[in-house]
């Protein structure tokens, strides 16, 4: 219970960032390094705890649980949006088109910037567009910089599933981006790249099953 609303807390405290850097960036494109230094951050994490900075730390995905979550539909999430192959070609057109603005700055910091407070304010567009009617995380089982983290950390601070799991399905009904932890009953813990460490499947589940490692 203490660790869900530390993690609100904190979620509360990196929300504003998502309308600074958008909206102040128009005017002052160095807020984009915030990003950068976001994406270094979650870069460094990754190593350690796989997508734990999805779950706890990212502005963009405590904006929209926090305050898009207030206005959204929450509607049943698209399939396509969990298929890997959507998200390949998510990751694919994303970083082309950060690629292709950055090598058009010539390494000028002021446009280094804004192309990152572009990339930021288009994330936020299509997050908004999906999670107003789909689940308010939807953006994150496509997000590019969620499949990264899951490539860099196949195996690290993984969600374990235990064996007597019942699947009743309700960790499903209350993950932010419908992850079925039960489907991973036979493995033994849940895929990386499937799970942002949120812990709310932990907290809700009536039979205990879940957890993560204390150590890795």
């Amino acid at each position: 219970m203490r660790k869900q609303q530390t993690r609100k807390s904190l979620q509360w405290l990196m929300t504003p960032l998502v309308p600074l850097v958008i909206v102040g960036g128009s005017i002052w494109p160095y807020l984009g390094y915030i990003a950068i230094t976001f994406m270094t951050v979650m870069i460094i994490l990754a190593l350690f705890r796989g997508r734990y900075y999805c779950g706890w730390i990212c502005a963009m995905g405590a904006f929209h649980e926090r305050i898009l979550g207030k206005v959204s539909l929450k509607k049943k999430m698209p399939p396509v949006l969990k298929k890997p192959w959507f998200k390949w070609i998510v990751f694919i057109l994303m970083m082309s088109l950060l690629t292709t603005r950055l090598l058009l700055t010539n390494g000028e910091p002021k446009a280094v910037g804004a192309v990152f407070v572009m990339m930021w304010t288009v994330s936020t567009a299509l997050a908004i567009a999906l999670g107003l009617i789909w689940k308010p995380r939807s953006w994150c089982s496509i997000c590019p910089m969620a499949l990264s983290q899951g490539f860099l950390s196949p195996k690290t601070f993984r969600l374990q599933v235990a064996d007597s799991c019942k699947q009743c399905g309700l960790c499903q009904k209350t993950c932010p981006i419908e992850t079925y932890p039960g489907a991973y009953k036979d493995e033994g813990y849940v895929k990386s790249s499937d799970c942002m460490r949120c812990g709310i499947c932990i907290k809700i589940c009536p039979g205990h099953k879940l957890s993560l490692p204390a150590k890795e």
